[in-house]
């Protein structure tokens, strides 16, 4: 097991338990949620160790490496990709104001990637699932790379996407180094990841799906991006909601709640969490556009 001795974001050493959430991809084995005492960042820690942790990816639950299509939340999860995969490349599209070079890091099954290919793009994909990069190649045509293959160049992409991915990528700082390195002058860093200070975060707690332990090794609020941004050279342009988001995740909730699912009870707090959150971007999970300065 790994323990997190200091803050990845701002480098203290003093942290408080918040949360022990459970695995509940499999046998809801518990894991403690830390919080950073200075700038309240949260871990997961202590967390499996990067060999150990590749197994908890490994279960017919992770979807958006296998694309199955057996139940009432795969299924939504695939219509609600439908719509979401056109709104990104339309995003990507004007954030870049036209088409260009894209990564997409943490590219799943390629979906997302291959719709910004037929619109214009130059794109290349990251993804570290062998089993992902297979459905990719068969469902996609796509040719991904996993993270030890990448061959990373200096000011090389016009945008690098990760759609809720840096809550899942070890060595987090290293990594941010090496996106700011590898995107253009006037570029653009594009990351979804889910929003602990939402109102369904706060309403299910420790039974959050958003938490996703010990997959995900950290838990973002708005304060922690603007914060890496600013450490790693970058400006925070924009914050984007992602509404479909609080009704997928409160779903999941409140299965691991309440040990079923209820769509009603979903419906209704998903939508109280997008009301709440609409004005002043704060739902379930955000869309922060980070720009590079020339």
């Amino acid at each position: 097991m790994i323990e997190v001795k200091n803050c990845p974001v701002c480098g203290a050493s003093s942290f408080k338990e918040v949360y022990k959430a459970p695995y509940f991809r499999g046998n809801n084995e518990l894991f403690s949620i830390q919080e950073c005492e200075q700038c309240q960042f949260w871990v997961t820690s202590p967390r499996p160790d990067d060999d150990e942790l590749a197994s908890y990816y490994e279960t017919g639950e992770y979807i958006s490496h296998n694309d199955k299509k057996e139940g009432l939340v795969d299924h939504m999860y695939h219509a609600v990709r439908t719509v979401s995969l056109k709104r990104k490349v339309s995003l990507i599209n004007k954030v870049n104001d036209g088409v260009g070079k894209l990564l997409d890091f943490g590219a799943g099954t390629g979906h997302y990637a291959n719709v910004a290919k037929a619109a214009g793009w130059s794109v290349q994909g990251v993804e570290p699932s062998e089993e992902a990069r297979k459905v990719a190649k068969v469902s996609n045509e796509l040719d991904l790379v996993s993270p030890e293959g990448m061959q990373w160049k200096s000011e090389e992409f016009d945008v690098i996407t990760l759609w809720h991915v840096l809550e899942h990528l070890p060595n987090l700082g290293e990594h941010m180094n090496r996106f700011a390195g590898s995107i253009k002058p006037g570029g653009a860093l594009i990351i979804a990841v889910p929003n602990h200070e939402s109102l369904d975060s706060k309403i299910y707690q420790s039974s959050w799906a958003a938490l996703d332990v010990p997959l995900h090794l950290y838990h973002f609020k708005m304060k922690n991006i603007k914060h890496l941004a600013q450490v790693h050279g970058f400006r925070l342009e924009n914050v984007k909601n992602m509404p479909f988001d609080s009704f997928y995740v409160s779903l999941l909730s409140e299965k691991i709640k309440n040990g079923k699912q209820s769509m009603v009870k979903a419906f209704i707090n998903g939508l109280r969490s997008n009301l709440k959150g609409k004005a002043d971007k704060n739902q379930s999970s955000l869309i922060y556009i980070l720009r590079k300065p020339f």
